[in-house]
């Protein structure tokens, strides 16, 4: 009887639970390519080879995930698929599945993309190729988003050439987050769907001091953490919550936390963490610091109002179309002061002016400046001459064409440990 050669149907079908998750599309093909040698031994080599290659795409999705601008792809049943472009917004495509079969197909496609065994009617995981997929299923048909990341992270300077924030907080935020070694700051970013802040969260990364023990707990893989060498990844599923993720980091020795998505009962975890001297930051829906501040007390995260001054800085961030471009930038940066008749006190340093589409310094930074000159010896006045010389880094940085989030990272790695020693190997004059 003749071999009946497989299909890439037979092999997501086969494989589906069998293979683990990839980082890459490159990963997964050659992992597929050891499964396929193993389950299918009748099949050539150039035969496993264009096997392989056909199961490692996304059919006709693939001219959208190879396409820079593509943030997001809307699949809604049989409808045309709907793509939103970081330039031009939402745009219906001429693409479309003609037949629910060839629809399951593709899904049972990227359950085997995930790494994972089998569907539920509500399904979100992480997409070799840097994309998250978020499944579920209507009266009308599987509704999917897949979620697109940057192939290559944009960096702090990356942002700034953006537009989402300028020299002068890029500075700040870089001593918010190092606190020179003995205060970083506890901070959220806040804004809504699609608004910049993992991509802030992720650029921020570089500021991160050499020799931190790092545990990063996500639903779904959408930091990029490869600056960081002692860097513990945790992903929520199978019966394994956030809150869970959460509470188990403590026990694993962490200088700093990171919370992907601050949105449920973890974020009271957090906050102990926060209260023993862990430094955290995370990611949070909110419109502003003051609605964060109002989640943060509600259910389902219901924080006690005494442990919101816990958290150091609140940074907004938000979408906005203008002219028929889309945009994004920092829309306010809030220091939390404390507590007054039961209301938290905030103290705005930035807020967004939507004429001039830039941050304007409303107040000094006094909170957060003088619980860092009491923790590290250093006059408030030293301080503020610290960030001045920050952003002229920076600036060199991006003159010298030191612009990647693994240069950017490397440098500030180094200047951490030895100032001097730093300005001077990379002839800077600052």
């Amino acid at each position: 009887m003749a071999f009946a050669k497989p299909t890439v149907n037979d092999v997501v079908r086969r494989l589906a639970g069998v293979m683990p998750a990839a980082n890459s599309l490159w990963e997964f093909e050659d992992l597929l390519l050891h499964f396929l040698s193993r389950e299918f031994p009748e099949l050539s080599d150039p035969e496993r080879r264009k096997l392989a290659a056909d199961t490692s795409n996304f059919g006709i999705l693939q001219k959208f995930m190879e396409e820079p601008l593509v943030e997001d792809i809307m699949i809604n049943g049989l409808n045309h698929i709907f793509v939103c472009d970081s330039r031009k917004g939402m745009i219906e495509s001429d693409v479309k599945f003609n037949s629910y079969d060839e629809l399951d197909d593709f899904i049972k496609k990227l359950l085997l993309f995930s790494g994972k065994a089998e569907l539920h009617r509500i399904n979100d995981f992480y997409v070799p190729g840097g994309a998250r997929a978020n499944i579920i299923y209507s009266p009308f048909g599987p509704q999917i988003t897949i979620r697109r990341f940057k192939q290559v992270p944009p960096s702090i300077i990356d942002l700034i050439d953006w537009g989402m924030l300028d020299f002068q907080i890029a500075a700040q935020l870089w001593l918010y987050v190092d606190g020179l070694g003995v205060k970083p700051a506890n901070m959220l970013i806040t804004g809504g769907p699609a608004a910049g802040k993992t991509t802030l969260l992720n650029a921020m990364f570089s500021f991160m001091p050499e020799g931190q023990r790092i545990v990063v707990c996500e639903d779904t893989l959408e930091l990029n953490t490869k600056t960081e060498k002692n860097c513990s990844r945790l992903v929520s599923g199978d019966g394994v919550s956030l809150e869970d993720l959460v509470k188990n980091s403590l026990r694993m020795r962490p200088d700093r936390i990171v919370v992907g998505e601050v949105r449920g009962a973890e974020a009271m975890d957090m906050m102990t963490a926060m209260n023993v001297g862990r430094v955290c930051m995370g990611t949070l829906h909110a419109g502003s610091a003051r609605e964060a501040i109002l989640r943060l007390q509600s259910a389902p995260m219901s924080v006690p109002v005494q442990s919101i001054p816990l958290i150091d800085i609140i940074v907004s961030t938000g979408r906005f179309i203008q002219n028929g471009k889309m945009f994004r930038m920092i829309t306010g940066i809030s220091e939390i002061s404390g507590i007054e008749s039961g209301k938290v006190l905030l103290a705005d340093r930035y807020s967004f002016d939507f004429k001039t589409r830039r941050l304007v310094e409303t107040s000094p930074s006094v909170v957060y400046r003088d619980r860092l000159a009491f923790a590290s010896g250093v006059q408030p006045k030293a301080l503020m001459e610290n960030i001045k010389v920050r952003e002229a880094i920076l600036r060199e940085l991006k003159r010298q064409g030191i612009t990647s989030l693994e240069a950017i990272s490397s440098f500030c790695k180094a200047y951490h440990e030895t100032p001097a020693e730093a300005l001077k190997e990379y002839k800077f004059k600052v």
